[in-house]
């Protein structure tokens, strides 16, 4: 078996079991008398590690100041991310001379991640990434999602909010994203009173794409109750006397406590909640991972911030689970 069929399967394997790998990095080099904070972020978002001296960056006119421009990937051009400026803390010429470029895949988007140093991988249980918290360290707590630990240790591992670095960066992308949204005609879309009276649950642990979700929801007419992550999303369904309030379940995949494989496996495990239509809105779009939750007992299995295909797949939802 090839190098990239054992990591997509070893991934997988991880994903069921609640599991994941982390890539975890740092945005500062090292000082005498410091050490900078630790960051991590999901390995099967990954692509390459590259060293920033072998990739020349070619300017890109009327771009946001986190992008420093483009770098030429075997005839691929890739924008790269200045995560160290995004940070707060901002590389010198030395420095950046030494540093890494991470080329992540999100959604189908392509990018480059600049940080100065590769800690290493470490594999953790869901469980053990825990929402944000206040924390006695320089880190900006803003861009933070989630924490956890490095291995056999208390030093702390932050989990950052991808999503909202790529909007900030981004402007033009998110302002298309979020005008996506504000201009859906809901008179296109009539909706039987299963899903109008009914309410969408959705576990996203990022702000700015609950933000997003909640503008679809908003726009269509239709109720809905989000989740910062999976347990609380199961914790809620569990305690409601009535299921028949709710028409659908959105959840993504990378998400503490609990993430979207644990969401879709236990609603599926339980026989009041067996019927429930799952819709998997992630970023992590591979064809493997497609055929990985709907195996697992998804119905749907979309990218993140597609408008069209969200509310393509609420009609979905209505024509073949409700339709009479």
């Amino acid at each position: 078996m090839s190098t990239t069929l054992e990591q997509v399967e070893k991934t997988a394997q991880l994903s069921k079991n609640n599991q994941l790998s982390l890539m975890i990095f740092q945005v500062q080099f090292a000082k005498e008398d410091y050490q900078p904070p630790y960051y991590g972020m999901n390995v099967f978002k990954v692509r390459e590690v590259l060293e920033g001296r072998g990739y020349p960056i070619s300017p890109m006119p009327d771009t946001n100041q986190l992008i420093e421009g483009m770098i030429e990937l075997r005839g691929v051009y890739l924008p790269v991310i200045d995560l160290p400026q995004w940070m707060g803390f901002p590389m010198s010429e030395e420095e950046r001379e030494k540093s890494i470029i991470i080329v992540s895949d999100f959604s189908h988007n392509f990018v480059g991640l600049r940080v100065s140093h590769i800690y290493g991988v470490e594999e953790k249980d869901w469980s053990e990434i825990h929402p944000a918290s206040n924390y006695n360290v320089n880190v900006n707590t803003n861009q933070i999602i989630n924490h956890t630990y490095l291995e056999n240790s208390e030093t702390l591992c932050f989990i950052l909010d991808i999503e909202k670095l790529l909007i900030e960066a981004m402007p033009s992308m998110a302002e298309k994203i979020f005008t996506s949204a504000r201009e859906i005609d809901a008179s296109q879309n009539q909706f039987s009173t299963d899903i109008t009276e009914r309410t969408i649950l959705f576990a996203e642990d990022s702000k700015s794409i609950q933000q997003y979700m909640g503008m679809v929801f908003d726009q269509l007419g239709l109720a809905y109750k989000s989740f910062n992550n999976g347990r609380l999303l199961l914790d809620y369904v569990n305690s409601m006397a009535d299921l028949n309030e709710i028409s659908m379940v959105f959840t993504d995949l990378e998400m503490p406590v609990a993430s979207g494989h644990t969401v879709i496996r236990e609603l599926r495990e339980n026989p009041k909640t067996r019927h429930l239509p799952i819709i998997v809105h992630t970023s992590m779009t591979s064809d493997n991972n497609s055929r990985e939750v709907i195996e697992l007992g998804a119905n749907y299995f979309i990218g993140k911030v597609d408008t069209n295909m969200i509310v393509d797949t609420i009609n979905s939802v209505q024509k073949e689970f409700y339709s009479e």
